[in-house]
């Protein structure tokens, strides 16, 4: 029985060492044979200055991760591996290295690679492990992605530190040999007050009644009545709106006027001025034609969708879409979540844990948006007294209105045809189509074309093209009897 324990325990230490000595064998046929071929073929594409097709290659991890197409191999399983499968061209879409194929003997060299298991080394692989959703243990403990904690203020002595926050400043400035800077004199303090809530220095009157007060409260109370006042939210909502790329014009070359984007930065105004909870205040730009499509006053933060750039003398519809729905992406993700969020739109982000996955899930909510011209900043009463009104005064000037347009609507119609024939076929299909017919895509689409076509009837100037001295002269007696 003892000659039979001393065997088993022989063997198991043999077995222990054979297994020892493979895997050294599979580690340096790795470094000698396979790490070279992936440093000098790959890495100049896959790496971490590039990644083609979001694939990486210069850890296994990201290599099982894969890119684009999937997973770049299967440990063990050369034919069922992409990496071996693209080496091996034997697809003519899917070749690597693209420009020329890799020699016979390295092909194999990687085969044997992959049948091995793919060994890599243990430590390096660890670094940089991705989870099943393509995260590291890195990505997953990014600064702005940890929960917010309540840590306690340290103890610090003198009597500078006044609140809780001065102690983590008048720790620091221990730790670093630091003196803090004098207090601020009155007049000093009630102009910094100023500048920072409403922008604007404190009149003469307005600094001598905060610097003569002897009332102990004459800060605090300073400091609400300044939160109080419509100038804070003019103020603050400058900074809101260049988040939100705000501008009262197009942008681009022919940066046509934007005549009602004021009602955006009203709305934002009144938000602040109201301390209006910011969870809803992001609901109803995202959202507020769902929310309450029916209040004024919620459907106007929904013009946040409309603060992208738009270009007039663009005929490619699709391409001008593309343009405004990367916009719209890339803005909520840098404005609600606070990252450089558009980089992943080619790639997974180099530097914040944003897959490119994850920005075209983002993505996916903006999409079916479809911009609107035809939505009106009234209530139901209101727009019901507007039609009422309208209807009275239209009854009135039929007659009018009917010898203006038979001297200038045939003129404003041929510079229609002209706009709408220098758009593609497929989108002037979908301009023809009847409201009822039309798809999704048909509406986002046809808007470019019909907004250019309606320009043209916007800045047609009837004086101008009026020809014959007898129809400008009706013309103009059509137009004050029209008043």
């Amino acid at each position: 029985m003892k000659r039979l324990t001393i065997l088993l325990a022989c063997l198991t230490t043999t077995a222990a060492f054979a297994e020892d000595d493979a895997q050294r064998a599979a580690m340096g046929f790795f470094e000698k044979e396979v790490r070279p071929i992936l440093v000098n073929r790959c890495y100049e594409c896959h790496a971490d200055k590039k990644q083609k097709g979001s694939l990486r290659m210069d850890n296994i991890a990201y290599i099982n991760k894969g890119g684009d197409s999937g997973p770049a191999l299967v440990a063990g399983d050369p034919d069922k591996s992409l990496i071996i499968e693209a080496i091996r061209y034997q697809d003519p879409d899917f070749e690597m290295p693209p420009k020329k194929k890799l020699p016979d003997k390295e092909i194999a060299i990687l085969e044997k690679w992959v049948k091995l298991g793919a060994p890599w080394p243990a430590a390096e692989a660890s670094r940089v492990a991705v989870d099943e959703h393509g995260f590291t243990e890195k990505d997953r403990k990014f600064w702005s992605f940890q929960p917010l904690t309540k840590p306690t203020p340290p103890e610090v002595t003198g009597d500078w530190a006044k609140t809780d926050i001065d102690k983590f400043v008048a720790k620091k400035h221990a730790e670093l040999g630091l003196t803090p800077a004098p207090e601020a004199d009155r007049r000093e303090l009630v102009r910094r007050l100023y500048f920072g809530l409403h922008g604007l220095p404190p009149s003469k009157e307005q600094a001598d009644a905060f610097v003569n007060s002897t009332d102990s409260q004459a800060y605090e109370k300073l400091i609400d009545e300044l939160l109080a006042s419509p100038r804070y939210g003019e103020r603050w909502a400058q900074h809101w709106l260049d988040l939100t790329r705000y501008a009262e014009s197009d942008g681009y070359n022919q940066d046509a006027a934007r005549p009602a984007a004021w009602t955006y930065r009203d709305y934002v105004i009144k938000s602040l001025n109201a301390d209006k909870p910011y969870n809803q205040f992001v609901r109803e730009q995202l959202a507020g034609d769902e929310i309450d499509p029916k209040n004024p006053d919620v459907l106007v933060a929904a013009s946040y969708l409309r603060n992208g750039i738009y270009e007039y003398n663009q005929r490619d519809a699709r391409g001008q879409y593309e343009v405004i729905l990367t916009d719209m992406t890339d803005n909520a993700g840098e404005v609600f979540l606070g990252l450089s969020y558009g980089c992943a739109k080619c790639h997974d982000h180099k530097f914040d844990p944003i897959l490119q996955k994850d920005y075209y899930r983002l993505r996916a909510f903006f999409t079916p948006v479809r911009w609107r011209d035809d939505q009106k900043l009234a209530t139901d009463d209101e727009k019901a007294r507007f039609a009422t009104e309208d209807a009275k005064w239209k009854e009135a000037t039929t007659d009018i209105r009917a010898q203006i347009d038979a001297i200038v609507e045939p003129m404003i119609q041929k510079n229609i045809d002209k706009a709408y024939e220098k758009f593609t076929e497929d989108i002037r299909a979908m301009v023809d189509k009847k409201p009822e017919d039309r798809a999704p895509e048909d509406w986002q689409f046809s808007y470019f074309c019909e907004r250019q076509m309606e320009y043209e009837r916007e800045r047609f100037d009837a004086l101008k093209s009026i020809k014959k001295p007898e129809d400008k002269a009706k013309y103009q007696a059509l137009l004050e009897e029209l008043k």
